[in-house]
């Protein structure tokens, strides 16, 4: 049976919570493709903090409340004369983490120029205090579906997948400089995506109570991304920092997600078919699985968002910053994201050395995933 130390409204709040800053992550991100930077206090900034004060306070609550009520000490982490769930000490670190990159952020934009790059050593700070409070919001809802009774076990199981989904999205943010569709077709596209998402997948795979967890996961971060490129063209908003070179009257709206639920419904049931098999043989099973189901979905996918009619309100294509100036680059694939001219479209046959690669990556971090998955399949605090 559950804690009491840990009732469901606590844990669904830290997952809203979760998601409040993640969804205010990509705000921000398509705050400084449209605006460039601005004042400190912006609106998906605003959302990020009080979504991460919130969790961090419903954290020391429950801590205070499972500290003097003295219930259920097997079931709690100590420190420093505390005590409460680890997924609650992992919340209140990321949120302290947050809080110390917010004046960080400021001094290094003032000190350095107003960039609009996404990784810096404040962003940083931001996003391992980020992901210290997804991560804490995923070890809590492990926790409850492992102590949960029988008939709470789907309700719970779910939380674990939105949880997961939240995690996984937070990485697509962090990744999409790597992951403009116009990239889809290199190297760097699938070394990226192959060495960091099998670890994730195969952990839920491992560790969630549902038939296809690793799927579910990737639906809810799916479905959160598509709603974010729905809400955001909706808003008004234009350029403020020199120099404009794609005047823009709306927020940018993120390009269509990554088919990720593919390769993660292929690893749910590689994972199911070789459970008994020796670890890293299921590792290289599963990795080989996301990078050629991956490949086998977004090879097209790219050619149609950079080649098709995707410029619409589902797909989002050739959406640019203000900062982009607009050539011959856009309709083209480029060999890294930092690339300033465009190439023709590579073929298949040339990627079959990175997806070898991606594969040999890929099976390292889906063993520790599966390592990380059997942990959080048995953790109950």
């Amino acid at each position: 049976m559950r804690s009491p130390a840990i009732p469901t409204w606590f844990i669904a709040t830290i997952v809203a919570s979760a998601a409040g800053i993640v969804l205010g992550l990509l705000w921000d991100i398509s705050w400084h493709m449209t605006v460039g930077r601005d004042t400190f206090w912006t609106p998906p900034h605003v959302v990020e903090y009080l979504a991460a004060i919130c969790a961090g306070c419903a954290c020391g609550f429950i801590v205070l409340r499972t500290t003097f009520q003295k219930t259920d000490d097997a079931s709690t982490v100590h420190f420093w004369g505390f005590r409460g769930p680890m997924g609650a000490w992992i919340t209140i670190w990321g949120t302290f983490a947050m809080l110390a990159s917010a004046p960080f952020d400021d001094w290094w934009h003032n000190a350095y120029g107003l960039d609009v790059k996404i990784v810096s050593p404040p962003h940083m700070v931001l996003f391992w205090g980020m992901l210290g409070i997804v991560v804490g919001a995923l070890a809590l809802t492990a926790s409850a579906q492992n102590r949960a009774d029988e008939h709470d076990t789907v309700r719970d199981a779910w939380l674990y997948a939105c949880a997961g989904g939240v995690v996984a999205f937070i990485f697509m943010c962090g990744s999409i400089e790597y992951s403009w569709p116009n990239e889809q077709h290199s190297a760097v596209f699938y070394l990226v995506w192959g060495g960091v998402f099998p670890l994730l997948l195969a952990g839920y795979s491992r560790a969630g109570r549902l038939t296809y967890p690793a799927a579910a996961a990737a639906l809810v971060s799916t479905l959160l991304w598509l709603a974010m490129g729905q809400i955001l063209p909706h808003i008004s908003a234009v350029p403020l920092l020199a120099p404009i070179w794609n005047p823009r009257t709306y927020l940018w709206p993120p390009y269509f997600p990554v088919l990720l639920i593919v390769p993660a419904f292929g690893m749910d049931l590689v994972r199911r078919r070789l459970a008994s098999v020796n670890p890293w043989l299921l590792s290289l099973a599963l990795s080989a699985t996301f990078v050629l189901l991956l490949c086998a979905v977004q090879w097209p996918m790219a050619t149609f968002m950079v080649h098709g009619n995707s410029h619409n309100w589902l797909f989002h294509g050739h959406e640019w910053p203000y900062s982009a100036r607009m050539g011959p680059w856009e309709t083209r694939f480029w060999p890294t994201e930092r690339a300033t001219d465009g190439v023709d479209d590579p073929s298949l046959l040339s990627i079959f050395p990175a997806l070898g690669a991606a594969t040999i990556v890929g099976t390292v971090t889906s063993r520790v995933g599966l390592a990380w998955g059997e942990w959080m399949s048995r953790v109950k605090r």
